[in-house]
């Protein structure tokens, strides 16, 4: 049974309310995450030296893959908190301000 406040988070999300592309390059992430270590089980096929190489290579590739994709989340984070301060804003200019200046204009 839907709910009505799980009707309405639905509808929300197919009305463009909310930003789905942080979950999106998250599952990205973590597919990319599967295929790198894929690929060091089919490169590991030389030595000692080659399979240590190809594990700090795969290493390396793992942290700038998850580097690159926190930097996309980070992104629309500073998006959604650039959109709560423009909402504060706007309901703040709505009161009447009380600000005077600082300095008067004989000073």
């Amino acid at each position: 049974m839907i709910t009505k406040k799980g009707c309405s988070k639905l509808v929300s999300l197919f009305e463009g309310e909310h930003i789905i592309v942080p979950y999106m390059i998250k599952l990205i992430c973590w597919l990319g995450v599967l295929v790198i270590a894929s690929e060091q089980s089919c490169i590991n096929t030389g030595g000692v030296a080659h399979t240590l190489l190809a594990l700090g290579a795969t290493l390396l590739v793992l942290l700038i893959w998850r580097l690159l994709s926190e930097q996309g989340v980070l992104a629309f984070n500073i998006y959604e908190r650039l959109v709560e301060i423009r909402d504060l804003m706007a309901r703040q200019t709505q009161a009447p301000a009380a600000i005077q200046p600082a300095l008067r204009d004989g000073d």
